[in-house]
């Protein structure tokens, strides 16, 4: 084990702790408010933009980004909101123990796909001089560049209806 493994083992610990900190709920809440945040603002920027350019005459592209970031932060907050309010709930019913659990492996579950996706983005560019032989040395890195290539995969083929 390298001093890269022993980074990649403090990234998954902090995701942990965040995760168990947080509990399941606010995590998988946060979770959703991105992704659907996401997807609605590109999915209805241009829309709201063109509002936006109507109701108040200012230029296109300002428009967009306003149109754009209201949709991703409102979805972001809404979504919070929500995680804060189920989390209250489950600590009202005697659950808090179990929510902070599952919140610490779901947490711990992000931290890898996060890495892994990282670690395979880079490993498809030539790195620095010192860091590639580190890298190779790694016994953490080549498993999680594999689950990143397949993750980025099984995205793609999810985002293409399965083609």
């Amino acid at each position: 084990m390298n001093s890269f493994d022993i980074a990649i083992l403090g990234v998954m610990a902090a995701f942990l702790l965040k995760g168990a900190l947080r509990g399941l709920l606010k995590e998988v809440c946060s979770l959703l408010g991105l992704v659907v945040g996401g997807f609605l603002a590109f999915r209805y920027q241009g829309p709201l933009g063109e509002v936006l350019m109507k109701a108040c005459d200012w230029p296109a592209q300002v428009c967009v980004v306003l149109a754009f970031l209201a949709l991703f932060l409102s979805s972001i907050v809404l979504f919070g909101a929500i995680g804060f309010l189920l989390s209250r709930f489950v600590k009202l019913v005697f659950l808090g123990g179990l929510n902070r659990v599952a919140g610490g492996f779901f947490g711990l579950a992000q931290g890898v796909l996060l890495l892994a996706i990282v670690l395979f983005a880079l490993s498809l560019r030539p790195l620095p001089g010192g860091l590639t032989p580190v890298l190779r040395r790694s016994q953490l890195a080549p498993p999680l560049v594999t689950l990143g290539k397949s993750a980025m995969n099984g995205s793609r083929s999810l985002l293409h209806g399965g083609r």
